[in-house]
């Protein structure tokens, strides 16, 4: 008995101190100064690696000046570097620094984390065998006053030219069948391997091309590693919600619908285990908007906008995620940021400057009790609450992927997403609108604020309650696709899609429709042309789609041997809508299919009248959260060679508990 107390005692003695190294670091993202004296810390190097030689050298020489060891994660931004060092004296060792001549800012690397809800709500709408009650946001005014009104325009539109929608999140499962056909290849910028728990990074500088979904999920051993995890949770599957709910193909049979069937999904990983770091989210919005980012490839489908679900408690960051957003706005994209779920004042990065911030409503107009709220929200769009939850695609997954399926969660996470879905349905009407026109329009579409007696009215001291919102707290008003969609009407629009979405297996034979395709006048046509461009094709004898036309309706059957193609529908007055459809068994996607399929558009012809449209975008996504900075002294967030071991002592504390007790 004393033999296992021993080892017992040992055992947490040990995990005691695995889990301090794994967190034993302050990390810091720097700038230096520009100076012709010292150009170290610039992206003029020849190589990201003399980058970094020249990065250490510095440190190196910061660490002897300050009696600190300060040690290279990467180098970030222009001027910058994210780095480590022993924790303790965190701010006096930032005053040290910024007393320092080369150096121009320091601040924490701070955590960031999804807070959507997922708790067992929503039973009624789940045991409703119509499913009707599941895309409750999506229906007549008449019924839900609430809803984003998208059930109005779906009556004459349903989307044209493929928009890309850059989804900063979890990363995505490629495998579901709401994303099938509507992924381009994208990234994953979390290095952390604790974190990123996809075995493809090393200590802090691997980031990789595979913005696959590992599970986000948390264990015991997790928990040691890191303090900022909380607590034992399943994998979210965050990243798929969202994107399906902005871009997915509707699936009637199970009540789901999103609010953009013909957009594309640029996934981009920033989020994993116990959620990221600001540097790497900083990093992911510099790349969604085509920015140059050192040791990252350059994207080729930069976003017009850019959605994210995520973020950290307190003032916006001027230096990482501030920045970040500035160059992305000067770069022509739309950041749609969701508020966070505190139910009180906004979370970072909604906070900061030239963000389009989102509030969340719930199904009777109120403002969610968890939504927070405050004057630099833009717009409020539907979270859902307990009885009318927000419906998408998920998985069973505790920690890995196992069965596709389809659940429930509320959340600021969810607005944004719907905001920035009617965003992409009206770039992709008008390529040419500016990033504030866009904006504008978004505001001034919206519906005014419904009023519930009996409720308070929104203040600064209604925190954490439903309360009916304000135009000073809340925004502009409530979303409403429709509106925003029929000031593009009197111009005439042209409309193109499938009530089974755009992929179609080999053989098979799938009905797009143009119905609510507009003249110059705002009148429905009779008829309109339909052809096929972009054949990409996996024999060169293998024949062409066929086309069966009748008036606004068109049988597309895609024959073996041909991949994915454009269809174009054009009206008389000569706007044009592209469908982009994957040929493709049901369940079998290629993230990089749809990336060629839309190179000649984005890459080629100008968009405009008559033409395939360019490169345009949107994203999604939805919440804040919060937590210190947490890493290992080499850069890491977090020991994931320790999880392993950990687990495998939790695993021999319990079997000794376990033969204690039945002794």
């Amino acid at each position: 008995m004393q033999l296992r107390f021993a080892i017992q005692s040992s055992l947490f003695i040990l995990l005691g101190i695995f889990s301090t190294i794994s967190w034993s670091a302050d990390r810091w993202v720097i700038q230096f100064k520009d100076s012709p004296d010292h150009r170290h810390a610039t992206v003029q190097s020849s190589s990201l690696e003399s980058r970094k030689s020249e990065l250490r050298a510095r440190l190196a020489e910061l660490s002897i000046i300050h009696k600190r060891t300060f040690q290279l994660v990467r180098p970030f931004g222009e001027r910058g570097a994210v780095i480590t060092t022993p924790n303790g004296g965190a701010e006096q060792t930032r005053l040290r620094l910024l007393s320092d001549p080369m150096i121009e800012s320091v601040e924490p690397d701070r955590r960031i984390k999804l807070r959507a809800q997922s708790p067992l709500i929503g039973l009624l709408n789940a045991l409703d065998p119509s499913r009707r009650g599941r895309s409750w946001f999506h229906q007549d005014l008449s019924t839900q006053p609430a809803s984003i009104n998208t059930g109005a325009m779906w009556t004459n539109f349903h989307g044209t030219a493929p928009t890309v929608v850059a989804v900063l999140d979890t990363g995505v499962l490629p495998s579901h069948p709401m994303l099938q056909g509507h992924l381009l290849s994208g990234y994953d910028f979390v290095a952390d391997p604790f974190i990123g728990a996809d075995g493809q990074g090393s200590a802090g500088s691997d980031r990789d091309s595979d913005p696959t979904d590992p599970g986000d999920g948390v264990g015991p051993a997790d928990l040691l590693a890191d303090p900022v995890c909380g607590g034992v949770s399943q994998s979210s599957w965050h990243g798929t919600f969202v994107s399906a709910l902005l871009a997915g193909n509707p699936v009637p049979s199970e009540g789901v619908f999103s609010v953009n069937w013909n957009a594309v999904v640029l996934p981009v990983r920033v989020l994993g285990k116990c959620g990221g770091f600001s540097s790497d989210l900083a990093d992911g919005i510099r790349w969604a908007a085509g920015l140059s980012v050192p040791g990252a490839p350059n994207n080729p489908f930069p976003a017009r906008v850019i959605n994210l679900s995520l973020g950290a408690e307190g003032a916006c960051v001027a230096s990482i995620e501030g920045a970040a957003i500035a160059a992305a706005r000067q770069a022509g994209s739309l950041v749609v940021v969701a508020a966070g779920n505190d139910g009180s004042t906004v979370d970072s990065p909604a906070n900061c400057p030239g963000a389009f911030g989102v509030a969340a409503i719930d199904q009777e107009g109120l403002k969610a009790n968890y939504s927070n709220f405050g004057p630099t929200i833009q717009l409020s769009a539907p979270g859902g609450d307990a009885a009318f939850p927000i419906w998408s695609a998920s998985n069973t997954g505790f920690s890995g992927p196992l069965t596709n399926t389809y659940n429930t969660k509320i959340g600021t996470s969810f607005s944004a997403p719907m905001v920035a879905g009617a965003a992409s349905l009206y770039w992709s009407l008008d390529p040419s609108a500016s990033v504030a026109t866009v904006e504008n329009l978004l505001k001034t579409s919206a519906r005014p604020f419904l009023s519930q007696g009996g409720s308070p009215t929104c203040t600064a001291d209604t925190v954490g309650v439903e309360c009916n919102c304000t135009r000073a707290l809340c925004g502009a008003g409530m979303l409403d696709v429709a509106n925003l969609i029929n000031s593009q009407a009197a111009a005439g629009l042209t409309n193109l899609f499938s009530n089974t979405g755009n992929v179609i297996p080999p053989g098979q034979t799938r009905t797009f429709f143009a119905s609510g395709t507009l003249n110059s006048s705002g009148q429905e046509v009779n008829a309109v042309s339909f052809d096929v461009i972009n054949v990409l094709k996996s024999s060169a004898d293998a024949p062409n789609p066929i086309l069966s036309v009748s008036g606004l309706e068109v049988d597309v059957t895609a024959p073996s041997g041909v991949t994915g193609f454009d269809l174009r529908a054009q009206a008389a007055n000569g706007r044009t809508a592209i469908a982009s459809v994957i040929v493709a068994n049901q369940g079998a996607t290629s993230p990089t299919l749809l990336a060629s399929l839309l190179s000649p558009l984005i890459n080629g012809a100008s968009a405009g009248v008559g033409a395939p449209s360019s490169a345009v975008g949107d994203a999604v996504v939805g919440d804040s959260g919060s937590g210190s900075a947490a890493g290992s002294s080499s850069g890491g967030g977090g020991g994931g060679a320790l999880n392993l071991l950990g687990l495998l002592a939790c695993l021999f504390l319990l079997h000794c508990f376990k033969k204690k007790n039945t002794v």
